[in-house]
Parts: structure tokens; C-alpha cells; sequence
């Protein structure tokens, strides 16, 4: 049973309020189901198939392009257990602190112990760790966590909330020493962010591929240990033969890498300085780095600095996608762009701006980097068609 929240022209949003008739493929009870895990309840291999056709709806309604234009579209499944980071939510004080998720529509923390998307090595570790904190008595608001593709070592930041400097600064230092036990090294920020205590690794050595790349907890990081090898490889095949690339949303420089053992010249573009200070510190450890310029800019902004243009570009953007600058970026691209989306949506409106600046369709591929929730990657390639400029 469903009921309707919002009615629009072209669809009807709702949820769901009451299960009549299980279906084979539910394998849960949402009373069973992690709070994190909106598809928790949904046998896994059905989900990847409901995902595929979610994402040729979205674009045939969003995008207007027919499910044809998408080729073969497979997608690749992914093992569980593989969360490299973790957003935990965190609720109450002393033996009244819980660790977990909101439940869903709601505000209320519930436990996500046994949650099949963590590791095992983390998982174990959660009810320590609240017990830990909650010793402090101190008010936590989130604890964020990043770890290694072995989920050996990991990284911690703690966010308090509002209240009295003389506490924050009281509670950051009993939270850096509750965490410090489990993880590698920490953080505690204040409710602006900034920074209250800081000790132990600042940066975390994540492999993927071949590559090692330094990643601080700040910073975003592909958070599927078991496809972002596979993810690498195939946007490095994606990319051609080696030429001048772009790489827009550069982060730490995970695509950067791909494009690099590609043999191709790169110049990444990253406006979040921590990610931009990540790569540079990578960037010091890879033998081609003379390959490799980093510029610290938003991507808008180096658009609107630089005339430059590209063999390849390849664009990872966060969700909200390419907004604005989908048309100029794709400009910039002489011969191919390779577009890497967590967003159907987003990514619809986006492509119908690239398509117009003379681009077609050449590949299209899904990954299943977020089992147990709706979400899907989806790498799109397009190449200069013979209405494309030179």
C-alpha cells in the first residue's frame, strides 16, 4: 500500500506505508532492514536488475533518450561488506548514546548493528567505539570514518555540536582519546567545521588498482573496495590513445590515475583544497607524475581562466552534476568525453547539453558500487560524431 505525497505531470512520488504481499524478491521485513540501507530489504541481484531499468526510465523521462541509446548496458555487480567510508549519526549522552543511522523520514538514531554494507573489521569494532564515547559524556553529532581496501587501518572524524567554546574544547579532547584506541588517527571539528584537535595519521594509504593514493577523512574517496579497480580500468580503456586529458572534479586524483597509465598528459581541476592538498601528496609518490598538473580551482573557474581544450575529458561531478557548465566542459573535449555519474537525474539533464555540442553516444556501462540502496554508478562515453567540431 502507497500513499501519494506529490503529484507532477509526468509522475507521481509517494512511498510505501504497508506491505499486502511480500514479493520472492523481498528479503527482509523493513523492521529487519538497516536504517542506512533503503534497499536493504531487496534481494540483491533483483535490485541490480531494478536499477538498470530505473536508470533507462530516468533518462527516457528525464533525458528523452530511448533505452536503445544505451547499448547493452550492463552492470556490475558487487560483493557486500564494502563501505571504504562511513557516515555514522549520533544521538543522546553517556549510557544513552546511540551510534547508527536516522530512520528513514525521521531524526531518530537507530543501531546499524550487523549492517551487511560494513566490513566486518569495523563492524566489530562500532560497539567498543560507543561505548568509548559515551564514557565522555560529551554530545557528538557524527562520526565519520575512512578506511583501507584491506580494512586494516582507518581513519576518524568526529563533528560536535553547538555549545560553549570551553566545552567544545573540553569534549574534542576526551573524543580524540576515546577514538584513539581504534583508529589510525583523528579529527574533532566544531560545528563550523573547524578544526578542534587533530591527532595521529592525518592521511590514509588507499590502494586501488595499482595505484596508492593518500586520503584524508575529509576527503571524498570511491567507497566501494571491490569495484573501484574494476572502475579504474575501464575508464582507463575508455580514454583512448594518449593525448593532452582533463580531469574535472579531479579529488584526490583517482581518475587522474587511470588517465595516466592510459599514457596520457593530465591536468586535473579540484576546488575542494583538502582533496586538491591529497593529490599533491600523492602526486610526490607516482613515478609519471611529471605527467600530472593539479590545478586548485573550481571547475567553473578554471572554465572561465583557461581556453584550454583537451583530447579526452573525463568529469566526475558530486551529485548535483554538471549544472551550468555541462555545455562549456564538453566544449573542451576535441575527440571524447568519458561522463562518471552517481545521479540518473542529474546526469539526463546533463547529457542532453553535452549531446548538443556535437557528441554521441559511444558506450554506456552501470556499476553496483552501493548495494543495498537504490543508487548506481554509471560510466557514459561519448564521442565527436561527424557533426562534432575538430
Amino acid at each position: 500500500m502507497a500513499e501519494v505525497q506529490e503529484i507532477r505531470r509526468s509522475f507521481w512520488r509517494g512511498r510505501a506505508v504497508e506491505v499486502l504481499a511480500p514479493s520472492r524478491e523481498r528479503v527482509l521485513s523493513p523492521e529487519n532492514a538497516c536504517p542506512g540501507c533503503d534497499w536493504g530489504h531487496f534481494e540483491v541481484s533483483a535490485a541490480r536488475e531494478a536499477k538498470r531499468a530505473l536508470f533507462l526510465e530516468t533518462m527516457q523521462r528525464i533525458g528523452k533518450f530511448p533505452a536503445g541509446a544505451f547499448g547493452d548496458l550492463p552492470i556490475a555487480p558487487s560483493p557486500l561488506a564494502y563501505r571504504i567510508r562511513n557516515r555514522f549519526h549520533l544521538s543522546g549522552r553517556g549510557p544513552e548514546l546511540e551510534l547508527g543511522q536516522f530512520v528513514p523520514r525521521t531524526h531518530r538514531v537507530e543501531s546499524i548493528a550487523g549492517c551487511r554494507a560494513i566490513g566486518e573489521p569495523t563492524s566489530s569494532l562500532l560497539p567498543a567505539v560507543r561505548e568509548a564515547l559515551a564514557a565522555t559524556g560529551a554530545g557528538i553529532s557524527e562520526l565519520a570514518t575512512l578506511e583501507d581496501a584491506a580494512g586494516e587501518n582507518r581513519l576518524a572524524r568526529a563533528a560536535l555540536p553547538e555549545g560553549p567554546k570551553r566545552l567544545l574544547r573540553s569534549d574534542a579532547e576526551a573524543v580524540a582519546g576515546a577514538l584513539a584506541p581504534f583508529f589510525a588517527g583523528v579529527k574533532v571539528v566544531g560545528p563550523d567545521g573547524s578544526v578542534l584537535r587533530e591527532a595521529g595519521d592525518t592521511r590514509l594509504e588507499i590502494r586501488a588498482g595499482d595505484r596508492h593514493f593518500l586520503v584524508s577523512a575529509d576527503t571524498f574517496f570511491q567507497g566501494n573496495r571491490h569495484l573501484a579497480g574494476r572502475l579504474l580500468a575501464d575508464v582507463e580503456e575508455a580514454s583512448g590513445p594518449p593525448a593532452a586529458a582533463l580531469d574535472a572534479f579531479g579529488g584526490v586524483g583517482f581518475f587522474a590515475s587511470a588517465l595516466l597509465s592510459a599514457g596520457h598528459t593530465v591536468t586535473s581541476v579540484e576546488g575542494n583544497r583538502w582533496a586538491a592538498r591529497d593529490a599533491a601528496m600523492t602526486r610526490m609518490r607516482w613515478p609519471d607524475a611529471d605527467r600530472w598538473k593539479i590545478v586548485p580551482s573550481s571547475v567553473s573557474g578554471f572554465l572561465a581562466a583557461s581556453p584550454a581544450r583537451f583530447e579526452v575529458v573525463v568529469a566526475d561531478p558530486p551529485r548535483a552534476g554538471l549544472a551550468g557548465i555541462a555545455g562549456p566542459l564538453a566544449a573542451r573535449a576535441r575527440s571524447r568525453f568519458v561522463s562518471v555519474s552517481c545521479d540518473p537525474a542529474t546526469l539526463a539533464r546533463d547529457l542532453t547539453e553535452m549531446l548538443a555540442q556535437g557528441f554521441e553516444i559511444a558506450d554506456a556501462k552501470l556499476y553496483d558500487l552501493f548495494p543495498l540502496t537504490h543508487r548506481v554508478e554509471a560510466v557514459i562515453i561519448l564521442n565527436r560524431g561527424a557533426r562534432g567540431t575538430a
